[in-house]
């Protein structure tokens, strides 16, 4: 919608019922909304701005209340251009960096703390999005027999993160055959991305020196499934879905069911996340701005983390969210991950 512009009056009712609407939970009333201002307007005077803003789009009135709530369109305005930007309150910003010194053995320890924190700070769902391996820079592999015909792969990125898999290989290999084998994928590829690597063993099959070189045809044969992707769009870390529970609007049954049914859908909450997360800056998206229809009564605070291209994080939760706390405590993550992953890069 358009948005027309608001004098400074207009400006200061909203954004003052937007700060009693996030304390109380409540639709808020011209004589509630008179005492926070400290009697700077009359009842009159709020009761026809308020209406004013309702006519505009920014307010809502609920039926069965005398109250009124901000709609997503006032949400936005009070995001864009109302509220206060304040650093992370001290005591915030100890917890997190000795949270993250706590789980930082490897980066995804790391990655898994940071939800964990963002969740417990803002008191909603924290995530944390890695890049898909498959656009990811090879650094090592390593092969694990197991009972013919599978073997354990273990991937790690120049990021520093593992992922492990198990495929099945047609012919029985020994322990040192897949030490050669991994050998070899390490010393020719390294450094390269994962989707390369598999397209120039997929042109190895097809050469006929593979098939007279058995290490080359063994080669092919484990490194084309190892590097397969799968279907995942990234690798996802989510933390403090509970907390959504008992907030006010989340009383309905089938929207419950339907958010967790997102939630427990990793590849589509992914694709839905990553298209919230653009660029490396701040970003929030509130209400039916989200692109996914069950996440229509949420807000998603997110940042993409600078200089680490497909990492980002953020919060999720109800739309009356604590925005100035919440964009803070994003900013400041984002910033504590980059450092810790760069101090954990090989």
């Amino acid at each position: 919608m358009t948005t027309p512009s608001l004098d400074e009056r207009s400006r200061e009712v909203l954004r003052s019922l937007i700060q009693l609407h996030v304390a109380t939970g409540e639709p808020v009333g011209s004589e509630s909304l008179s005492r926070a201002l400290e009697r700077a307007f009359s009842s009159a005077t709020l009761r026809n701005v308020m209406a004013d803003l309702e006519r505009q789009g920014y307010l809502e009135h609920p039926h069965t209340s005398a109250g009124r709530l901000p709609t997503d369109e006032g949400w936005r305005v009070y995001v864009d251009s109302l509220m206060a930007h304040r650093p992370l309150p001290a005591q915030d910003a100890a917890a997190i960096s000795e949270g993250l010194r706590s789980f930082g053995g490897s980066p995804a320890q790391v990655l898994e703390g940071a939800s964990s924190l963002l969740s417990r700070l803002s008191r909603n769902v924290g995530f944390v999005l890695a890049p898909d391996m498959a656009q990811a820079t090879f650094l090592r592999l390593d092969l694990v027999r197991l009972p013919h015909p599978r073997v354990l792969v273990v991937l790690v990125s120049a990021d520093g993160l593992v992922t492990q898999k198990v495929i099945s290989v047609a012919e029985e290999l020994s322990q040192d055959d897949l030490q050669a084998c991994a050998n070899y994928l390490n010393g020719h590829f390294a450094g390269q991305h994962l989707i390369a690597i598999r397209l120039r063993l997929l042109e190895l099959m097809r050469e006929e020196k593979a098939l007279y070189d058995s290490l080359l045809s063994r080669v092919v044969s484990v490194g084309e499934p190892a590097f397969r992707p799968d279907d995942s769009a990234g690798q996802l870390y989510l933390d403090g879905t509970a907390n959504i529970v008992g907030q006010p609007g989340f009383e309905d049954l089938e929207r419950m069911r339907s958010l967790f049914k997102t939630f427990e859908e990793k590849g589509r909450l992914v694709r839905i996340l990553n298209a919230c997360i653009l660029g490396q800056g701040l970003r929030v998206v509130i209400g039916h701005e989200n692109p996914d229809p069950d996440l229509r009564h949420l807000a998603v605070v997110s940042s993409g983390l600078p200089g680490e291209p497909g990492f980002g994080l953020g919060v999720l939760g109800a739309t009356r969210m604590e925005y100035e706390r919440v964009t803070a405590l994003v900013e400041h993550v984002a910033r504590a991950v980059q450092n810790a992953l760069a101090e954990l890069r090989p």
